[in-house]
């Protein structure tokens, strides 16, 4: 139930987001704000008062007009009666509440005879007939109050309404009473809770409450009936079992039985999302590090906020890029080399000549040493580190002026003049390449390319490739569901976390899946590719895992490691190379699913086929499988031909379309790849589709395509070949 039920949820979600011109991840700041936030704030109000140790009835009244279930006009009327015998309505409500019981039938009991009494109390409408739904809506108010983890406010109509258009399995009680509806609601909504579409979209302290507004909202927008999404197919489960094992698997076959759709749509049954991420950035604001040389470049500790000096920069300094960027009025973080080695002063840029420039004086503060940042294992891996702070002048990354400030006594962001501030960016968690000959490392993990300067100079600089992209999008997703600041900025390695920050990451990882679909695989060189990271791919070497591996890139030297969520699906055409010739340390690391023609596939048609359409399908599938019959006796069975190839000839409507699909599919798709594969065997050819449609040379060394037949007659020959006598259709050498 839970995936169906997550399925189905996140196809719900998709409708009312498009309904509301927004996106899934989105919903969760905007979609029933205004019903979430009335129970947010009054549903807490109400329970200080129930559990207060004498009932005040106005007190009560004036909360629970608030509550959203009970707080139209008319139960508003309804409950002024109720309340009339104030010591009968006081009785009446602590009997419900006190030692609730924990079994279901009897919670179900105790919510009857409330309901009961509260219509013998006043809970009748104008003609003096029993108004159980409103007294059961007061009921599931006051207990989603209580036990915010086990009720929620009852309405029937909302939540039959709400389960049906998610396919919920547990049907609503038939002949329930409003005890047995209110449980159930309650235990759907826990159920909905679970899925992983809910976790991802909304992360309240009660959820229960979040789904009720979803409920109270629903009706609003009119959306027309969804139809329940199909049930994932065992095939999928398969899927699911290798990606949980292997976090990688290969979908392998002969060409055109499905692999790549099949791979596109195990990621559409999971309902793959745009994930939302919030993160603090500092945006265009700029900090830098500047190395000082007492005395050569001054005594700068001896010196008070407000005094300059000039810093010499001709010829004795290093990184000119840096230097180019630094503007007036940018701030720097001195660090004090020497004896010192350490950070100790804000300074900021008054002027910048040509070979110089003058800073002055901000404050002074008591910041790492260099000691410190070696064992800070944010800043360990920093280039500042690795090139022991040799120098002159260096842009400063968030991540290493965070960790700077963090290790420092009185420097603080605000006293640096930065506003952080929040971001919101919406990342895609899928990503399809297509692997090629030429395609190499630098195109999946990172390479040197050629960048022109603004005066023209040719130069080159590192840039990520597509997995390298993919990998710290989904680390950082990871990071922003387990709560945990870190982020992989870029550039930038992978930042280093504690055992307890990588067993959140861990734990919540199948809820943030990434997906990278690489069709064609075998036909890139995947040794030269992937290159080291090979090892890095076993699920028990991701980030995070028991034998984690982290791996310094070799161009940006940046470290680098695989986030636990990431997850690899790949097709291999095995008519272009055999599973037998694949690099034997790569089947190690993935898991494989063979893909063989379906004949049942393009014979499983909707009953109100045409039937003249109908009769094509079968000929053109019966003959499909027999041209695979003999493909497999005189070639090899990884060179049969797909039943994609016929699937626009079933989704026909007449037999004129079918005749023609098959013959479009026939001469222009399944022959041309039977001349590939029998261009220097004209006789295994000719056993194949036989004579109607080949004419092979008097020596049998070569062969042409005879001229194409139209109609009843190319439909006769084609029928022919599903003959399974076929030597009735072998050629003869032309005289």
């Amino acid at each position: 139930m839970g995936r169906d039920l997550d399925t189905r949820f996140s196809q719900l979600l998709e409708a009312i987001a498009e309904h509301e011109n927004t996106t899934v991840e989105m919903l969760g700041d905007k979609f029933a704000s205004k019903e979430i936030e009335n129970r947010r704030t009054f549903y807490p109000q109400l329970k200080q008062v129930l559990l207060r140790q004498e009932l005040d009835i106005a007190e009560f009244r004036k909360v629970i007009k608030n509550c959203w279930a009970s707080g139209s006009r008319f139960d508003i009327i309804q409950f002024g009666r109720f309340i009339e015998e104030e010591k009968a309505a006081i009785l009446t409500i602590q009997t419900l509440i006190n030692d609730f019981p924990q079994d279901d039938v009897e919670a179900a009991a105790r919510i009857d005879a409330f309901t009961d009494e509260a219509v013998r109390l006043g809970y009748q409408d104008k003609k003096g007939s029993p108004n159980g739904s409103a007294a059961a809506a007061l009921c599931s108010v006051l207990l989603t109050a209580l036990f915010p983890e086990s009720f929620v406010d009852y309405r029937q109509s909302r939540w039959r309404d709400f389960a049906q258009k998610v396919g919920y399995d547990i049907s609503f009680p038939a002949a329930g009473s409003y005890g047995q509806g209110i449980i159930w609601a309650g235990q759907f909504a826990a159920d909905l809770t679970e899925t992983r579409t809910f976790r991802r979209t909304w992360q309240d302290e009660h959820p229960l409450w979040t789904v009720a507004g979803i409920a109270w909202a629903l009706p609003g927008l009119k959306l027309s009936e969804i139809d329940p999404m199909p049930g994932i197919t065992t095939e999928d489960d398969e899927i699911t079992t290798l990606l949980a094992h292997k976090k990688q698997v290969i979908l392998y076959g002969p060409p055109g039985t499905g692999k790549t759709y099949r791979a596109n749509n195990y990621i559409s049954h999971l309902n793959a999302h745009d994930y939302e991420v919030h993160e603090d950035s500092l945006l265009d604001q700029r900090i830098f590090s500047v190395t000082i040389y007492e005395p050569r470049d001054g005594q700068i500790l001896d010196m008070a906020p407000g005094t300059r000096f000039l810093y010499d920069w001709k010829g004795r300094r290093n990184w000119q890029t840096y230097y180019d960027e630094l503007q007036e009025s940018d701030v720097a973080l001195a660090y004090t080399a020497g004896k010192m080695r350490r950070f100790t002063t804000v300074v900021r840029c008054i002027r910048k000549e040509a070979d110089s420039i003058e800073f002055e004086v901000v404050q002074q503060f008591n910041g790492p040493s260099f000691e410190d940042m070696k064992n800070d294992p944010g800043l360990k891996e920093s280039i500042l580190v690795r090139i022991q702070m040799a120098c002159g002048l260096k842009q400063l990354s968030q991540v290493e002026l965070q960790r700077i400030i963090a290790l420092s006594e009185g420097l603080t962001y605000e006293s640096l003049g930065i506003e952080l501030k929040k971001i919101r960016e919406i990342i895609p968690n899928k990503e399809f390449v297509t692997f090629h000959p030429s395609f190499g490392y630098e195109d999946f993990i990172e390479g040197l390319r050629p960048v022109t300067t603004e005066d023209g100079t040719l130069t080159y600089r590192v840039e990520g490739g597509i997995f390298k992209s993919l990998s710290r999008r989904a680390f950082n997703a990871l990071a922003d569901r387990a709560r945990i600041e870190n982020r992989w900025n870029e550039p930038g390695s992978i930042p280093p976390l504690d055992d307890k920050e990588k067993k959140e990451l861990l734990s919540v990882a199948p809820e943030v899946p990434f997906y990278l679909i690489i069709d064609e695989i075998n036909r890139g060189d995947i040794s030269r590719i992937f290159g080291e990271l090979i090892t890095l791919l076993e699920a028990d070497k991701r980030y995070g895992e028991e034998h984690e591996i982290t791996i310094t890139l070799p161009y940006s030297k940046e470290k680098f490691a695989i986030p636990p969520n990431l997850y690899i699906i790949g097709t291999m055409n095995t008519a272009d190379k055999s599973i037998s010739l694949v690099d034997a340390a790569l089947r190690r690391r993935f898991g494989f699913i063979e893909m063989m023609p379906d004949y049942d596939v393009l014979r499983n048609i909707s009953g109100n086929k045409d039937g003249g359409a109908r009769e094509i399908i079968d000929i053109a599938t019966d003959a499909l499988e027999a041209i695979n019959g003999r493909i497999t006796a005189n070639y090899d069975r990884d060179h049969q031909i797909g039943h994609s190839y016929l699937m626009k000839v079933r989704d026909t409507g007449s037999r004129d379309d079918a005749l023609e699909m098959l013959r479009f599919a026939w001469y222009h798709e399944i022959v041309p790849l039977l001349q590939e594969y029998y261009y220097d065997a004209p006789a295994r050819f000719n056993e194949v589709v036989g004579s109607r449609f080949i004419k092979i040379s008097p020596d049998e060394r070569g062969f042409e395509v005879r001229e194409r037949l139209y109609g009843d007659e190319f439909l006769m020959a084609v029928e022919a070949l599903a003959n399974t006598n076929h030597e009735q259709g072998r050629a003869e050498p032309d005289e």
